[in-house]
């Protein structure tokens, strides 16, 4: 079992709940709904306060991802503050975002995997999930 698994089975007990909002709450997140133009999500702490910025014109599944991805950030690399810009990727490359990213595919699909000749495609779908997501656990 990878580190980031652990800090989810762990947040997962501890709490009791997947839900991106109900998670927030408990850690004393402030989640801030704004239709931003070219940000999907933004994690700032300021004075010892983490404030998640969602982008408000998505869809409640697609904040809550990235509400997880921004308490993903928070809890894997906290002392960093972090921008998901959109891109013509769904989540951004690099280390830390793939970390994120894995994360929250812990979080939503944890030890679910696809049935019997059903794609990637199909099961991201089933769970209505991007599947860049799907493609982090595979890695």
């Amino acid at each position: 079992m990878n580190w980031i698994t652990k800090e989810v089975k762990n947040l997962v007990r501890r709490y009791g709940t997947t839900d991106p909002l109900e998670l927030a709450d408990y850690l004393n997140y402030i989640v801030i709904p704004y239709p931003f133009k070219n940000i999907r999500g933004m994690l700032l702490v300021i004075d010892g306060t983490t404030c998640i910025g969602v982008n408000s014109n998505f869809s409640r599944k697609m904040q809550g991802l990235v509400v997880l991805h921004e308490i993903g950030h928070r809890l894997l690399h906290p002392k960093m503050n972090y921008f998901m810009i959109i891109e013509d990727t769904l989540f951004p490359a690099g280390k830390f975002e793939y970390q994120a990213n894995r994360f929250v595919a812990e979080l939503v699909l944890g030890e679910r995997k696809p049935h019997a000749g059903e794609t990637i495609y199909e099961f991201a779908a089933r769970y209505e999930v991007p599947v860049e997501l799907v493609k982090t656990l595979a890695k």
